[in-house]
């Protein structure tokens, strides 16, 4: 740390260059110092707060971490952020110094966020993407520490909704006419597997020798086109088994289609599709309706009710860990408790 006499006043004064947050090479000059050791102090104490505190806007920063996130995450993923960064977060932060940004602006900005009563998930999930980064600052940009210190809110009690077999099968009844419709609702009914996951099917994925399908791909809808991309997690990537009455339901369906390509999509639908079909036929029919996704609610409910254990349960939705499983479906693990005395009681009869 080369420090100079400035011969005219008699003071000390240190000249040196550094890189900024943008890594261009900057210098940086400062004068007056009584002592040489006084110059060269100030000169590391700067380059470690400098370290510390990035001299950047959070309008910077935010397209930094796009750029960091590009090729780590899947572009649905990316999008899904994009889209809550830039419509809640960058327009309360985006010109404020992020090193100037204190846990009180945290706290102010999560106020605004509740004022415009989401859902406790909702809220959490956007207070989790500013987090995301203030962590990516922290750990690339030399940033101290996070200022987002607290939830924003408690997370909501676990409420799924879904269709008894019973209520489903009045909803198949009802499109049965419609063979495509039918057997696209067959197969989210009787697998459990998420929309995109069902647009993106083709017939090389359905093993009718096994009686398997491969789930290795979903269609997710990114800048404006649906594109295929890898499944939601590693363990989204999975083969189950499949009943011998939808592979039949499935070939049915392949009869009516003309000169089926084995690489072409089962289902060439737009994701709207499906959800669609649900609030038209429930209207119809009063019933009541339910979200695509919780169709796939339905088939795990009905695989508690058939006496499937929470790991089974996990392989076949395709659940990171069988944790994720008990921690969404426990109330329905928890109704059975009564049989299970039930079926010990008689044990000892």
């Amino acid at each position: 740390m080369p420090s100079y006499k400035d011969e005219k006043s008699g003071t000390w004064y240190c000249k040196f260059y550094y890189m900024d947050w943008s890594g261009s090479r900057r210098q940086k000059l400062k004068r007056g110092f009584k002592l040489q050791r006084e110059a060269k102090e100030w000169e590391r104490i700067f380059l470690e707060q400098f370290a510390k505190n990035p001299d950047i806007t959070f309008a910077s920063l935010y397209h930094k971490y796009l750029k960091f996130k590009e090729n780590r995450v899947r572009a649905s993923t990316l999008e899904s952020q994009r889209n809550a960064i830039e419509l809640h977060i960058l327009p309360y932060f985006k010109d404020k110094v992020v090193s100037d940004i204190t846990p009180a602006d945290i706290v102010e900005w999560q106020n605004t966020i509740l004022e415009k009563r989401f859902s406790a998930s909702h809220a959490r999930q956007i207070n989790a993407y500013l987090k995301m980064i203030f962590k990516y600052a922290v750990d690339y940009l030399g940033l101290s520490q996070s200022p987002v210190r607290s939830q924003i809110c408690k997370p909501e009690k676990g409420n799924i909704d879904f269709w008894t077999p019973e209520e489903y099968q009045t909803f198949s009844d009802h499109i049965r006419d419609n063979i495509e419709l039918y057997t696209a609702f067959e197969i989210l009914f009787y697998t459990g597997m998420r929309k995109g996951e069902l647009l993106a099917l083709t017939l090389n994925d359905i093993d009718f020798t096994q009686r398997t399908i491969n789930i290795n791909k979903t269609l997710a809808y990114v800048d404006g086109r649906y594109i295929n991309q890898p499944p939601k997690t590693q363990k989204s990537n999975r083969t189950i088994d499949v009943p011998e009455f939808l592979l039949d339901e499935i070939r049915a369906y392949i009869k009516r289609l003309y000169k089926p390509d084995p690489e072409h999509k089962l289902f060439n639908r737009s994701r709207v599709w499906l959800g669609e079909a649900i609030i038209r036929t429930c209207d119809t029919i009063e019933l009541k309706p339910i979200r695509v996704h919780d169709i796939r609610h339905s088939h795990a409910s009905m695989l508690i009710d058939l006496g499937a254990n929470p790991l089974m349960i996990a392989e076949r939705l395709g659940h990171e860990d069988v944790k994720m499983t008990m921690n969404t479906y426990s109330h329905l693990f928890k109704s059975h408790q009564r049989e299970i005395i039930e079926k010990l009681e008689k044990i000892k009869l």
